[in-house]
């Protein structure tokens, strides 16, 4: 009896596994981030969905996969080399997106950074954000140590940080303070978030274009041996019946042909 390539049956299953690890690291990464995310951010709310909602297919998917290779189902591996094409699409096309949009989103967030850094100020909450990332970047303000007008905070003070004495600056309000903005930091964040996000939609595009070309070499091999898996009980005659030609075109296997 024929068998498919087990190299390649081996291979199908750890493209599998690595998919459901995958799946199973970015749910878990994602249910720690839901505790903290509040509801008017609204940006990490929709990035907390999409790696929430490809974890579980992911998963999903790789058990799919797994057990369609384990039976030589054709019609699971048909199944998931159809999600699996229509994701590896859906992704890429949301990378090249993000590619094609990130210089001018990050032109956009440089051109109102004052605009956002005067609404920021006047909201009190939004202070306490400014001063925490002052003390972790180590810097004061987000265009300058003038956004905090004559109220400059103790966390823009050089000594609380122990900065490097050329970021720092003598003014008449306190004693010294920070010279250098956040400004470039928050512009660094967002430069880092969208890499991220164009990595994780590019990986993954490119990881289930490889997994598409694993389903239909599987689909070629189950389909070959399942054409002369035929048993030895039928008769020679039977075979070429329209009966039993129906039978095996329904099981996906192709017509045999034959000469008179």
């Amino acid at each position: 009896m024929a068998q498919v390539n087990r190299c390649l049956k081996q291979l199908f299953f750890g493209f599998n596994m690595l998919l459901g690890i995958a799946g199973c690291v970015l749910l878990v990464l994602g249910m720690i981030a839901a505790p903290h995310n509040t509801e008017h951010d609204q940006g990490e709310s929709i990035g907390l969905t999409w790696i929430i909602s490809t974890a579980v297919v992911s998963v999903l998917l790789s058990l799919l996969g797994a057990y369609g290779a384990y039976q030589e189902n054709i019609v699971i591996l048909r199944l998931f080399l159809g999600i699996i094409g229509f994701g590896s699409i859906l992704f890429l096309i949301l990378g090249f997106k993000v590619a094609r949009s990130m210089p001018e989103a990050m032109q956009v967030i440089q051109e109102n950074l004052p605009a956002i850094t005067s609404e920021m100020m006047a909201d009190a909450e939004q202070r306490q954000t400014i001063m925490a990332l002052q003390v972790q970047g180590k810097c004061c303000g987000i265009m300058s140590y003038r956004d905090w007008d004559s109220n400059i905070p103790e966390t823009c003070q050089c000594s609380s940080f122990k900065s490097d004495p050329s970021q720092c600056m003598e003014v008449q309000m306190t004693k010294d303070g920070g010279n250098w903005p956040c400004g470039p930091l928050i512009l660094d964040n967002f430069d880092s978030a969208f890499k991220t996000v164009l990595g994780f939609f590019l990986g993954f595009g490119l990881y289930a274009c490889i997994g598409q070309v694993l389903s239909g070499v599987m689909i070629r091999q189950v389909k070959k041996v399942q054409s002369t898996d035929v048993p030895e009980t039928i008769d020679d005659g039977y075979r070429f019946t329209p009966q039993f030609q129906a039978i095996r075109h329904a099981e996906g296997v192709e017509p045999t042909t034959f000469y008179p």
